[in-house]
Formats: structure tokens, C-alpha cells, sequence
């Protein structure tokens, strides 16, 4: 460099000088340097100290700086004994008046010389005196705004789903589509008591997902608030947690309130909204998992706030149930209650590993509540879709251009005007509920006629009533059931029992007629139906039920 002249010095300098400034600060600088260069005719000392590798700004210029080592340790050592009353070094002085304009009224004061200000508040920033400046006077007066409050165990049930982002299984019918996960989740602990693989944030699997937390741990008796998000599919749960409560809710005991999350606001279910983030982390492991089934990868997109970010999805040749069935969810969920994690309760940072701080609690719980399966089959009937309907007076209800015949809860229905209900179709018969959103089953109803096309329902396990089991009964005998007389005959007292033992005193002459009619088959199981009836009203006359006792047992 010594063999450049003296201008090719002086510009390579300055651009090692400005080569890693921007905008303003740029132009400054330079035009600040030219104009020194053209009056002087000498390069200035901050440039020459460039060769030597010295670039921060003060020590490139020679002067001395801002605040002497005296003036520093002074303000360091008064910041922090201001804030500890036990000090002797500096009075105590309230949170309300740890101003840095106070601190340099006092430390000119002391040292009898002018102080930068401006200085002193970098030397706050770059040593990290803000956590004394804001230090509270007594220990109570931790904020609590920005901070979770502590839940106890079981207080709180939080419920929400959470849609995979970096993978994508075929549905049913053969189209690629991302999983999404449903869980509930218990706050005081952090405790995950269920955890499982759907396509959507339906009705019916919400409700699938609330029997398997019912099946899954024991309850508590007292009251407890659960609180699903307030998507569309989670908001017919109101009418499960009614049925619940009003089964098994004791004064001081077992009770589920339904707390649901505000429209729009994560924060109601924040804690449950964090562990998503590992929830996503774990995607990864699934498509490692099952490598040898990647059919390709192909763009997506997540949008966080402000921005649309492009990431790649993976497509695994997979169903949902295979996905269920390799256990990896049910791994996530065991890791996850397993593991130790930290929490943030109070503004303070705490760590505890889930399922042993939930079964704590549950070492001091008397005479839990614990569900049966066949208990809570029968809650599944709240998961399809209802519609609005009327029940006549007849106890007929009118869906779709078809009649259906109550057989169960005509009780429950007028016998003078019509009565508003919601009903949900399943194969060939309702299920009648109340109107209001939190309504429970009032009963059912049977399609008049067989269906001649056949919808397809999910497969449910539900328990047959008794006139559904005398139809399939005496369907298996080759007749051909007129539906509403059956029920009317039912309704005056016939029983499943009744009915076996009629069919087979009389078995012989049923088939005795069969053969004697000359008509087609269809024909000749209308016939041995109405035999049959017959046979079971002169048997009801000889045993008489008393009016009041048709519908059931006194």
C-alpha cells in the first residue's frame, strides 16, 4: 500500500472504511471524509487506523471515550445497590424512580463534571442493567399480565385439533390429503389424555374422540371445566356433556362444565396451542418411519403472521387406518407424558414430567368415577348431523319424503300438536333430540317401510332396540314385516320374549300355510305376517296391560 500515491491510498481506505454501511450512515460518512481529505490534503486517522484493523467507531477516530472507567463502575454500582434495600452503597431508591436521567443528575453531582447522557443509556443496553432498573420492591409485585396462572390438576380440560403440515395420506376415496390430530389435554398438569388421527374436526369424530377420554382415565369427584375450541364440529358436544352430567353428576361430586374458547382467541387454549409446535416436529419422524412408501414431494405452504412461507410436503402411499395402527401416534402421546418438560406459571420457570404429577393427584382422590364401555356406546348416536324436524301427534316424523314411526320416547311427545325436535339419520331409523343446543336423546324413530337403497353410515356398535330385534327376528323367519302395525302391537305390550315364543309354538302351521298359498314368495311372507299378528293380539287378550304400564315397568 506504501507504493500507492496518496489519493489511490486514501480511496482504499475509505472504501475498507464504509464497505459494510448502508443508506444514510453511508453518505455521511463519506462525504464527511472527502471534504476532510480536500481541506487537508492529509488522509484522516480514523482511515489510516483501518489498516491496522481498528474499525469501531470512537477508537477510529482517537478520541477518548464517552464515559471513563471511573464514571462506568460508578453508574454500574449505583444501579444495582439503588434496587437491593440492603446495600450501603447507594440509598434504595422505588422502582417508579430508577430513571437513568436521576442517575446521571447524581453521578455529575458526585463527580463534579458533565456526563453523556446518551452514553449512559448505551452503557445500560450493553451491560443489561434494564432487569434492575425494573427490579419490583417486594416480591409480590411480580406482574402477572403477561404470565400463566396456575391451574390445578384436573380443573381444566382443554380439547383442539391440529392439521399435519409436511405430509399428506390418501382418504377414502383415494385423494391426498393432510391428517389432522385431535386432543384433550389436561392444564394443571400437562397431562395429554387422548391423542388421535382424523381427517377433519367433524361432529362425529369429535365425539369419538370425547368417548375415548372417557374411557381413558379415571374422574375425579368434583367439578371440572372442559374447554374444546369453538370450531363448527366441537360445538354439538354441548348436547354429550348435558347427557353425561345428567347420568352421572352428583351434588359436590363429578361435574363437566362446558367452558368453551372464545371465536378467534388461541389465547383461551394457549397451552395447548404450544405443544403443536412439537406435534409438527414429530411429522418428521412419521414420513422416516415409513420412507419405503413415499410416493413423491411436492410444494406447500404455511402462512405465518405477515407471510407466506413455501416448505415441501411429502405424500406417503398410506391410509389412515394403517397410520393408527403403527402406533406412532399413541408413541408420541407415551413421549410426551413421559418426558420432563419446563413450564412457564407466574412469570417463573418450572419443570415437572406430566403423568407424574397427574397421577400425584389422583393418589388423593376417593371413589373416582371411571366409565364402562357400554356406557358411553350409546353417546356416539350424538355425533351425526341433526337437522330440524317436527314429531306429530301420531308420533310420526316426516324427513327426506319418507315416514318414520317413533318406537323409543314417545312419552316424551305430545299427544295434541306437533313437537319441535332435532333428529340425525342413521340407515333406516332417527334419533330425536331436543331443540336446544345443549339437547339430550329423547328417543327414536323407525323408517314405516325397508329402505329399498341403502346409504353408507360409519359402522357403530349400538345396542338394538327391542322392536329392532323382533323385526330382525322374524325377518330371519321369511316374513315381510308391515312396520307400523309391529310398533302399534309392540306399544300394547308385545315383548321380544313373547314373540320368540309365539313363532315357535306356531312354526309348524306358519309353514303349513306358506305351502298351501300358490303366490309369490313376497306374497306369502306378507301372509304369515298378518298369521302372526293375529296370534300375538289374541294373545295379548288373554293377558291384559294396564294402560299406564305399555311403555314400560311400574
Amino acid at each position: 500500500m506504501n507504493e500507492l500515491s496518496l489519493d489511490d491510498r486514501f480511496h482504499l481506505l475509505l472504501h475498507k472504511k464504509l464497505m459494510n454501511k448502508k443508506g444514510g450512515a453511508l453518505r455521511q460518512a463519506k462525504k464527511y471524509y472527502k471534504d476532510q481529505y480536500r481541506k487537508t490534503g492529509i488522509i484522516p486517522r480514523p482511515l489510516l487506523l483501518v489498516e491496522q484493523g481498528i474499525m469501531e467507531g470512537r477508537r477510529c477516530s482517537g478520541r477518548p471515550r464517552s464515559l471513563d472507567n471511573e464514571a462506568r463502575k460508578r453508574f454500574i454500582s449505583m444501579v444495582k445497590a439503588s434496587c437491593d434495600p440492603s446495600s450501603r452503597e447507594f440509598i434504595f431508591i422505588t422502582r417508579k424512580a430508577r430513571t437513568i436521567k436521576n442517575y446521571h443528575h447524581w453521578l455529575e453531582s458526585e463527580l463534579k463534571r458533565p456526563v453523556s447522557i446518551d452514553a449512559l443509556r448505551r452503557l445500560v443496553k450493553r451491560e443489561n442493567l434494564k432487569s434492575y432498573l425494573t427490579r419490583p420492591d417486594f416480591e409480590e409485585d411480580v406482574t402477572t399480565a403477561h404470565c400463566f396462572s396456575p391451574v390445578p390438576v384436573f380443573d381444566l380440560i382443554q380439547m383442539d385439533g391440529c392439521r399435519f403440515q409436511y405430509l399428506k395420506i390418501k382418504d377414502d376415496n383415494g385423494y391426498w390429503q393432510k391428517p389432522q390430530v385431535i386432543e384433550l389435554y389436561d392444564t394443571g398438569s400437562r397431562y395429554m389424555l387422548v391423542l388421535d388421527a382424523f381427517f377433519s374436526e367433524s361432529s362425529l369424530n369429535a365425539v369419538d374422540l370425547f368417548t375415548q377420554f372417557l374411557l381413558s382415565t379415571p374422574f375425579p369427584q368434583k367439578r371440572f371445566r372442559i374447554r374444546p375450541d369453538n370450531a363448527k364440529g366441537f360445538l354439538n358436544l354441548k348436547r354429550a356433556f348435558n347427557a353425561v352430567n345428567l347420568e352421572h353428576s352428583v351434588p359436590r361430586g363429578f361435574h363437566m362444565d362446558a367452558d368453551f374458547s372464545r371465536i378467534h382467541a388461541p389465547k383461551d387454549k394457549a397451552h395447548l396451542e404450544s405443544s403443536h409446535r412439537s406435534l409438527h416436529n414429530f411429522e418428521i419422524r412419521i414420513i422416516k418411519a415409513f420412507e419405503d412408501r413415499i410416493v413423491k414431494t411436492v410444494p406447500g405452504y404455511i402462512f405465518k403472521p405477515g407471510k407466506k412461507e413455501i416448505i415441501t410436503v411429502t405424500l406417503l402411499d398410506m391410509t389412515l387406518h394403517e397410520l393408527r395402527a403403527s402406533q406412532l401416534i399413541q408413541d408420541y402421546l407415551h413421549e410426551h407424558n413421559t418426558t420432563k418438560h419446563y413450564f412457564s406459571e407466574n412469570g417463573t420457570i418450572s419443570a415437572w414430567i406430566p403423568k407424574q404429577k397427574f397421577n400425584k393427584f389422583f393418589q388423593t382422590q376417593k371413589n373416582p368415577v371411571i366409565f364402562e364401555p357400554q356406557q358411553v356406546r350409546s353417546y356416539m348416536k350424538y355425533g351425526f348431523r341433526k337437522i330440524s324436524a317436527t314429531v306429530s301427534a301420531k308420533k310420526m316424523i316426516r324427513c327426506d319424503n319418507r315416514i318414520y314411526c317413533v318406537t323409543l320416547g314417545a312419552e316424551a311427545f305430545s299427544n295434541h300438536k306437533s313437537t319441535p325436535v332435532k333428529i340425525s339419520c342413521y340407515h333406516d331409523k332417527l334419533f330425536i333430540f331436543e331443540p336446544a343446543d345443549n339437547g339430550i336423546l329423547l328417543g327414536e324413530a323407525l323408517l314405516q317401510k325397508s329402505p329399498e337403497q341403502t346409504v353408507t353410515y360409519p359402522a357403530m356398535d349400538f345396542e338394538k332396540s327391542e322392536i329392532e330385534q323382533i323385526i330382525a327376528f322374524l325377518e330371519n323367519h321369511s316374513m315381510i314385516i308391515d312396520r307400523p302395525l309391529l310398533i302399534e302391537t309392540h306399544n300394547k305390550g308385545l315383548t321380544l320374549n313373547t314373540v320368540q315364543n309365539i313363532v315357535k309354538r306356531n312354526h309348524g302351521r306358519y309353514m303349513a300355510y306358506r305351502k298351501k298359498i300358490s303366490l309369490p314368495d313376497h306374497v306369502k311372507g306378507v301372509a304369515v305376517f298378518n298369521a302372526f299378528i293375529l296370534d300375538c293380539q289374541a294373545h295379548l287378550r288373554r293377558e291384559p296391560v294396564a294402560p299406564y304400564a305399555i311403555h314400560g315397568e311400574v
